[in-house]
Order: structure tokens, then sequence, then C-alpha cells
């Protein structure tokens, strides 16, 4: 284990052998959190810093899906802390042997008492989520777990679909969780004890009705919630991207015009498409929602992937050639530019999985991204530790608003995969940077990822 004591000293070096083209460089310190885990992008927070501590919740995987049932580790959804100060890395089990799928990673909340919140969910087996609060302060000690049962059977409604948790105190005293629920699509309940208990809220969009539409939010701290949205999942649709956001009870379009009441029933309020459009997509740009931030002027800023093989492909033969992609919103409209070759799909099925990004949520002017081919050309990324193709992690960033970009590699030559990053709020000159780190192969259990972070430090030189 690296202290971050030392952090400076080993970046330093770090930096020196990234010229010499080092095994598996990292830019910073690299800490592992935890030996194996995963998420998916589609609950928040997933990692949070607070009093000191960055905390960071996974799932685990042993074996396959199938093959792993009977070890007790098997899918268990755990927390891992790192201290900032002595460097110091512990790990709970949030909930034991719950199911094996990246899907079940769980949304953490800090609650005005200092306790810490845990919502989580299986992938669309069951119609509820489950709920565990800490003791003050203390991540690594939680009590026991609550369940709320979401509705569902009414007007064809199915709800044994609850999957994704994402936590918002939109009004004073009130914590929404915006989930996927009933009709498979987003949908929101409301606690007046900080996540103790929990009562069903209403519907929030309509999809095309092949799955679902797919979002990402984003607070502004007092009682504006900004959310994109695509139609449905990309292997269905060619999804364009939409934006909105809710504000006293009503849905509103992006400059600011009132649309439709936050619906209070089961009935969705109103189609995603209804919304203003950020991103036209088509057979040959379908596109993904994967990060939504707010600028000091509280103004959303979008990532998101677009597929550029698709047209006509069936399932599992698209997918070679994706790109990222920021839109801005200045007060009027939306600019978007493209960002960055995105390089394959993860794995075959999935065409439109990539390696995600990660915004810098204090500055639009900075991204992150996961990509298996040089950012600027496209050209595959083939490490000279051990001659195969990687996903490496880059910093991005622009001078003028986004239509260019200059980049920087946080790891090179790597021997596995760097994927999925994360940048959680931190009122610090520094950046951490949470990752998974290994092989990944699907969502249901295949994946020997650890979690690992590094400390960038600008001070020092990054």
């Amino acid at each position: 284990m690296i202290s971050l004591a030392t952090s400076v000293l080993f970046l330093s070096l770090s930096l020196t052998a990234a010229g010499d083209q080092d095994r598996d460089f990292v830019a910073g310190p690299l800490i592992q959190l935890n030996d194996n885990g995963a998420w998916s992008w589609f609950m928040d927070e997933r990692a949070i810093i607070d009093r000191g501590k960055l905390i960071v919740g996974s799932v685990r995987a042993v074996g396959t899906f199938q093959s792993g049932k009977d070890d007790p580790r098997w899918g268990n959804v755990e927390v891992s802390v790192l201290d900032l100060a002595s460097g110091g890395v512990k790990s709970v089990v949030l909930h034991a042997h719950f199911e094996q799928d990246d899907h079940d990673g769980p949304a953490l909340f800090v609650r005005p008492d200092g306790r810490y919140l845990a919502v989580y969910s299986k992938h669309a087996v069951e119609r509820k989520f489950h709920a565990r609060v800490s003791e003050p302060g203390d991540p690594l000690t939680w009590g026991p777990a609550s369940e709320f049962l979401s509705p569902g059977g009414q007007r064809g409604y199915g709800g044994d679909n609850v999957t994704y948790s994402n936590l918002f105190p939109l009004k004073t005293g009130q914590l929404f969780n915006f989930y996927r629920g009933p009709g498979h699509e987003p949908n929101y309940a409301t606690s007046d004890d900080w996540g103790k208990t929990w009562t069903y809220g209403g519907h929030l969009l309509k999809g095309k009705g092949g799955y679902s539409p797919y979002l990402k939010y984003a607070f502004d701290g007092r009682d504006t919630l900004h959310f994109v949205a695509t139609e449905d999942h990309p292997r269905n649709y060619d999804n364009s991207i939409y934006h909105g956001f809710i504000s006293n009870d009503f849905i509103h379009l992006s400059d600011g015009t009132p649309k439709v009441p936050l619906s209070k029933s089961i009935e969705p309020s109103l189609p995603a498409w209804d919304l203003t459009k950020v991103f036209a997509g088509d057979p040959d740009n379908v596109g993904w929602v994967i990060d939504l931030e707010l600028d000091k002027e509280k103004r959303p800023y979008l990532g998101f992937s677009v597929q550029k093989d698709g047209r006509g492909l069936p399932r599992g033969k698209g997918g070679m050639d994706h790109r990222f992609f920021q839109g801005r919103w200045d007060g009027a409209s939306w600019r978007v530019h493209e960002v960055a070759f995105a390089g394959t799909r993860l794995y075959p099925g999935e065409d439109d999985y990539t390696g995600l990004l990660a915004l810098d949520p204090n500055s639009p002017d900075i991204v992150y991204i996961s990509t298996d081919a040089e950012p600027k050309t496209g050209v595959p990324l083939i490490s000279k530790a051990d001659g195969k193709r990687h996903r490496e992690l880059f910093r991005g960033t622009t001078a003028d608003a986004g239509r260019s970009w200059t980049w920087e590699a946080i790891t090179a030559n790597s021997t596995m995969d760097n994927l999925r990053p994360l940048v959680p709020r931190w009122e610090d000159p520094r950046t951490a940077l949470v990752w998974m780190r290994g092989d990944y192969k699907n969502n249901h259990g295949e994946w020997t990822t650890a979690v690992v972070a590094t400390i960038l430090d600008p001070r020092s030189g990054r």
C-alpha cells in the first residue's frame, strides 16, 4: 500500500517513467480499494468524498454468474473506504451474497445527520430496492437493511424490474430516489426520514417501449434536478439524446419553458423525445448518455458516446467504432462537439458498451476517458508491455469550449484494461480518480477487476 504522504515522490518518479514507456504506468499513486469489484454507470453517487474519506461502492464477482453461486462471496455488495490523510484502506460487505451483477452497485448519499445512506437493488428480477444507514460519520458500520416495494402489475406496468438508484434532496427535508421500475422506465420514490422509509412518487418518463429510456442526473444543490435521456437502449433503437430539468414539481425544457407537471402516479409525465433535443441520432450515430454535471453558473454539460458503425448489422456485429462527445448548454442552445475516439465495444452482444468517460465536476474543460484507441486518431492502442490492445485512461483538456482537446496519459502500456472512471466531487486542488482495472467480460458477473484510485495533484505536475 502506498501512503498518500509519499504521493509527491511517487508521482515524480512515475512521470519520469512515463517517458520511458514503463509497463503498467499510472500517472499518480495507484491505490487498490478492493481486489474485485464493478459497477454500472446509471446509479449515483457511486463514489463520494466526505470528512477526509473516499467512499466507493461496488459488487464482487466470483467465477461466472452460475459457477460462483456456492461461494459466500458471490455477488457481495461492498463499500471500500480510503483515508485520504493516511492512505489506509478498509472494506465492508454491505449485503452478502446478493446478486452477481454490476447493476447492483449502491448509490451513496451523505445525510444531514452525518450518517451515510446506501440504496441498491437487484437487476430487474424483483420489485424492490434496499436501503441501509451507517453509524454517524462511519461508512464501515451499517444498520439493518430496509426494503421498499415498488408498485407494479397495473395497466401493463410490470414491477419486477427495479434497478439503478439515484439519490437527490430535491425538496427541503425530502429525499428522492430516481430508479428504474414500473414500465421498465424511470420512476421515483420519496423519503421524509432520509432513507429509512419510502413512498412511491410517480413515473418520470416514457420510452419507445422496447426497453427503457436511459438517464443521467445532476442536482444544483438547491431545488433543481437536470437530467438527460435517450429514447431506449441503443441495441434496440438509434437513440438521440434529450435534456430537461425538474423544478417546483414541473418538468422544463432546457430554456426554462415549463412542459408538464411531474407525474404523481404510475402514468409517465411525457415521452423522452418531447424534451429539448441535444443530439440527433440515426443509424450511423447512435447515442448513449454517460455523465452529466453542472458548471459554476448551474448550466448542464454532458458526456456521451456514439456508435458509428452499426447500420444494418445484427447484434454482435457492430460496435468497432465509437466516439466520445461533449454537449454544453450556453444559456440559449446546446453546443455539441466530438471529443475523442472511444475505440471498440467492451464485449460482443453489447455493441454500445465502451470504457466510458468521467466529466470533471469542477470544470467542463476537463474530461477523463477510457479508450483502446488513440484519442485523436483512432489508431489502436497496443501495449508495449504485452503486445495486446488494452483500454487506457487519458485526461483531456480544452481551451476553446470543447472544439479541440489536448490529451495526456493517466495509464499507459498496461497489461490489463482500465475502464469506467469516476471523479467524485471534492473541494480540493487535487482530483480523485477512481476506476476498474482488470478483465471485464460482461455485466452479469464475469469480471476480475480491482477497484483502484489515484490522487492527481496539480501542484506536483499532475
